[in-house]
């Protein structure tokens, strides 16, 4: 309980900052504030003082108080609350720091439209880290996990190895929508020639298409070395975890409501690739993380990862 209640004190940080800020500037600040940069250069966009701060101010203020309902509710499993304090953690860091650099920025520059992003933009990106500062203060969660009970009969110098591609349906709807968006954004700017500007965002926009690609067509490998998981498309590397550090294997049920949602998830000691509801993967680690993916028939690769496991693991036994 105490670790729980530190967690939901520091949601309310955020908050916090912007209502002291606001105080301690509330006599200097220009009217209106620069609110909106297309890029790296100055602000193309302005709102007055006391909206934006409004605005960032029920941002932050949500977020706490969402995430402090979160840190306090007892029915809700550990894993889920420390997903939901990073979640709320991340719009309350955003939140404060987008109103630090609009209102400090713009003091500095003295017209809203004059203000200049530049560097600051890491600062704002960083900002999307305090999420994890709730949620690595709030108690990990418990891992039940049990080991599959099935062998391979294997001899003494004989081995084994199992192969499976899967297709993401999700990254497929996924990588449509955001070359659709990118073309709706970025295609009238290109004819326009209005793109020299945008090259940042273009480029973003490129490297996330290509990163939600990767994982349409997926190979999933277990044999001595352990499990690996690559994208088919772009030849990359996703997951590896080595047989030393595998430590139990379970063939089960993936509900993604469990793994944080759909696709590639990522939460504190744990990670999954959830392709749909059904069966799948779940591999816990000798530190205690956990990796699941769906697959079609994943009592085979868990029962043979189990059988070269205790193989590696007998000259030590022994």
């Amino acid at each position: 309980m105490t670790r729980r209640l530190l967690a939901a004190a520091s949601l309310c940080v955020p908050a916090m900052v912007v209502i002291a800020s606001w105080w301690a500037w509330r006599d200097r600040l220009p009217t209106d504030l620069a609110s909106h940069w297309s890029g790296a250069g100055p602000a193309d966009g302005a709102m007055a003082a006391s909206v934006l701060f409004s605005l960032y101010l029920a941002i932050t203020g949500v977020s706490a108080g969402a995430g402090v309902a979160i840190a306090l509710w007892s029915r809700i499993s550990a894993g889920a609350r420390r997903g939901g304090l990073f979640l709320f953690g991340l719009f309350g860091g955003m939140g404060a720091a987008s109103w630090l650099l609009s209102a400090g920025l713009t003091m500095r520059a003295g017209d809203p439209y004059e203000v200049v992003l530049g560097p600051w933009f890491l600062l704002s990106l960083a900002s999307a880290g305090y999420g994890l500062i709730p949620s690595l203060i709030s108690p990990k969660p418990h891992i039940e996990a049990t080991d599959v009970r099935g062998r391979f009969t294997l001899a003494a110098r004989e081995t084994g190895a199992w192969s499976q591609t899967i297709t993401g349906n999700i990254f497929v709807w996924a990588t449509i929508i955001l070359v659709v968006l990118g073309g709706a954004i970025y295609v009238p700017m290109v004819i326009d020639g209005r793109i020299g500007g945008e090259l940042f965002g273009m480029a973003t926009m490129t490297a996330a298409v290509l990163l939600v690609a990767s994982f349409i067509r997926l190979r999933v490998t277990a044999d001595w070395r352990g499990l690996r998981v690559v994208s088919a498309v772009l030849r990359l590397p996703l997951k590896r975890i080595r047989m030393k550090n595998i430590d139990l294997l379970e063939a089960g049920e993936l509900r993604p409501a469990e793994w944080g949602g759909w696709g590639y998830r990522i939460m504190p000691g744990r990670s999954a690739l959830i392709l749909r509801k059904g069966p799948g993967l779940i591999v816990t680690t000798r530190n205690q993380k956990q990796f699941a993916i769906s697959l079609d028939d994943p009592e085979t690769p868990a029962a043979l990862l189990a059988t070269l496991r205790d193989a590696a693991r007998l000259p030590a036994a022994e």
